[in-house]
């Protein structure tokens, strides 16, 4: 906490090794997220990584940790899942970063299973070419399950997302739950079950949508806890 504000580290997305020349090896964090946190009384934290490792130490500072979506699951994802899993800190996971936390949820009890798979049927969860003007749009209902915690912040059975992913899970682990489900079915958010850590993660990309500021309101008050 800095001056009754919690820190939230943020993991980057990664360019490291992608090509031979060493100066495109850069890390970048969406300006989406980190305005969101902001606005929601929250301190952005950028978490160092230096060759995809983290540093030392350097995690002690955050109160909570956002894994945000991106294009690949990365083994520092699970370091930092480890981290904050084991240390109580709240964590929420939206995209690819709901993803990894399934990964990471289902990993603990089956080691190496995936849970990972491409969308190929149903409704398209990718329905436009991605635009400054228009990442915004709403692209189908999900349906969110009563006596969730995500039922609890959202306090709606049905919400209208955007959508912005070609893959989707199959399971969750046991200590886990999969609290909101697309129309066609797939698994559109999950949340930790017990009371004694706050995890969740969406699919979809609340950051960008104001009538889902409550997610982000729910996760820097829990950081703040």
């Amino acid at each position: 906490m800095i001056k009754g504000k919690p820190v939230i580290g943020i993991l980057a997305t990664s360019n490291y090794m992608m090509t031979n020349d060493t100066f495109q090896d850069t890390y970048r964090y969406g300006n989406n997220y980190v305005k969101k946190i902001v606005e929601c009384g929250g301190i952005p934290y950028f978490i160092p990584l230096v060759d995809e490792k983290i540093i030392d130490d350097s995690l002690d500072i955050c109160d909570g940790l956002l894994l945000p979506g991106g294009s690949r699951v990365r083994p520092v994802n699970f370091e930092l899942l480890d981290y904050f899993f084991k240390n109580n800190k709240p964590i929420l996971g939206i995209c690819l970063g709901m993803q990894t936390i399934a990964m990471y949820s289902v990993n603990m009890e089956n080691e190496n299973k995936r849970i990972i798979k491409q969308i190929d049927n149903g409704i398209n969860h990718w329905p436009i070419e991605l635009l400054r003007d228009n990442n915004d749009s709403l692209a189908h209902k999900n349906i969110v399950k009563k006596d969730t915690k995500l039922f609890e912040i959202l306090k709606q059975e049905e919400i209208v997302v955007n959508s912005v992913h070609k893959n989707t899970i199959t399971e969750v682990g046991s200590k886990f739950r999969a609290s909101i489900e697309s129309e066609d079915g797939l698994i559109e958010g999950i949340e930790y079950t017990n009371n004694d850590k706050f995890i969740i993660g969406v699919q979809f990309h609340p950051e960008i949508l104001p009538q889902f500021k409550c997610i982000f309101d729910r996760f820097i008050l829990e950081c703040i806890k």
